[in-house]
């Protein structure tokens, strides 16, 4: 009875350590690669393979910026810089800015599990997702 209770001890155990994936703040920074697809009804949008380098935002240490690269005939096109709140709780990286070629607002939601992010950017005030956007974190060489 006891090695019963043993094993199932060990296997809740492990499977806490499974499941639970809480990313600390640091290891948030290096670079991420994956893609950024089109959703939504916008005809000018294209898929994109991106690169995603992440540091602590030199404005505001609570912060990340996101300095977003796409892969365009294989050499990285610099997009802009993203800046993000980061919820410990909810495990989430969080950028609402002004969309300069509409002047509507856009919302970056990344979703951290691991080394690998999923999010969305939602358009608003319409509340349309226009890309989905999968990153995994690149190991350190």
């Amino acid at each position: 009875m006891k090695l019963v209770l043993s094993v199932i001890f060990i296997l809740a155990a492990a499977g806490m350590n499974v499941f639970s994936q809480t990313v600390k703040p640091d290891a948030l920074i290096g670079d991420w690669s994956g893609e950024s697809k089109c959703v939504g009804t916008n005809t000018l949008c294209h898929d994109e393979v991106v690169v995603y380098h992440i540091t602590r935002s030199k404005a505001d240490k609570k912060k990340f910026t996101i300095a977003a690269d796409k892969i365009v005939n294989g050499k990285p096109d610099f997009m802009g810089n993203i800046e993000c709140d980061y919820d410990a709780e909810k495990q989430t990286l969080r950028s609402e800015f002004r969309i300069p070629r509409t002047g509507g607002t856009g919302v970056f939601l990344f979703k951290i599990k691991g080394d690998e992010m999923e999010g969305t950017l939602t358009i608003l005030p319409e509340n349309e997702v226009g890309r989905r956007i999968k990153v995994k974190k690149n190991p350190r060489l």
